[in-house]
């Protein structure tokens, strides 16, 4: 089944602590707004009526990255949803799409035990309790992110939640600049319009400004009891003004006096040992990723990152104006989600 009214879906989405934004009626709409995707969202309901099982997948055509059916596109975990006897109905019924169709393989981001799918570790994320007091938050961080923290107070800068979308722009602009200096394509700005459009209230984005002006920024997702890093960018001129540090103490302080019960500091590859290392000093647990793949890994460009064609990409992007770099980025971004 493909079709079900979107009460019923969020009521059997409340019910289960597994799912998260990834499943809901909101992802898919953005990626169809923004992406134009085509979606292939499986339902199982039982002899009741009732669904019991749920995985999203979407069909991405690309020949930069392989055509392929992916649950789901720019997330970073989302798996099937349902017991084992349900979850196997809604993989069975994955690989009969993919059989009818052109795509080159299927990418579902979670573990799939299954002996016909190949499983992958490449990422892990970072999980910070914050239903303890701030003191006790403040205490289990490290020595030097409190230090960073402090630092960045008495040097002047300030930390705000805004959905101004005056405020967004100017985040673009940022995360413009901090993904072509990693020499990647940036996500276009009708990607960050359409999540708040579509988010509401469920998203916002926290500013680090100093004097006057945003030097730093980073999206947040709330849903169930969690609050989620997403996105973040900064000007590199201040980056001795540790923003980072600011932001997220805030944000983390926000998500503990809110009610929320954790603070997932989000995705990150093992190959980015600094960003690793940032994420480790807030007292949080490493979860480990794995994605799964059938009837095989295809190793993409994007995930080789040792390949010689990666490397010169990279270097190409870096030396592209601006304005070349944002109309390519809209042209290219939806290949690699």
């Amino acid at each position: 089944m493909t079709k079900v009214e979107e009460n019923e879906w969020k009521s059997f989405l409340d019910k289960y602590g597994d799912s998260t934004i990834y499943h809901t009626p909101e992802w898919r709409l953005l990626l169809q707004r923004t992406f134009n995707y085509k979606s292939n969202y499986i339902f199982a309901k039982d002899d009741c009526g009732e669904i019991v099982g749920f995985l999203p997948l979407f069909y991405i055509n690309s020949k930069l990255t392989g055509n392929r059916l992916c649950s789901v596109p720019f997330s970073h975990i989302c798996s099937p949803i349902g017991n084992k006897e349900v979850f196997n109905c809604l993989i069975d019924e994955t690989v009969s799409i993919f059989d009818s169709s052109d795509a080159k393989f299927i990418e579902i981001r979670d573990h799939v035990d299954s002996n016909n799918f190949v499983s992958q570790n490449s990422f892990s994320t970072y999980i910070l309790d914050v239903s303890k007091n701030r003191d006790e938050l403040w205490a289990n961080m490290s020595r030097s992110t409190r230090h960073n923290i402090n630092k960045s107070k008495k040097k002047g800068t300030s930390v705000r939640v805004t959905r101004n979308y005056e405020d967004l722009k100017q985040f673009y602009e940022l995360n413009c600049i901090t993904k072509r200096k990693i020499g990647v394509p940036c996500h276009p700005w009708k990607f960050f319009k359409n999540l708040f459009d579509i988010f509401k209230e469920n998203v916002s984005l926290y500013v680090v400004e100093y004097d006057g002006e945003i030097i730093a920024g980073g999206i947040r997702d709330f849903y169930h009891d969690t609050v989620s890093a997403k996105y973040a960018a900064s000007n590199p001129k201040f980056t001795k003004l540790y923003p980072y540090n600011a932001l997220n103490w805030k944000c983390i302080e926000d998500a503990s006096n809110n009610g929320y019960k954790y603070y997932d500091l989000g995705r990150v590859s093992y190959d980015n040992k600094g960003l690793i290392f940032f994420k480790q000093r807030w007292g949080a647990v490493e979860k480990r990723i794995f994605y799964s793949f059938y009837p095989k890994n295809p190793m993409s460009l994007t995930e080789n990152r040792d390949n010689l064609k990666y490397k010169i990409g990279t270097n190409v992007i870096k030396k592209i104006p601006m304005p070349i770099y944002q109309k390519l980025s809209n042209e290219v971004f939806g290949n690699f989600g």
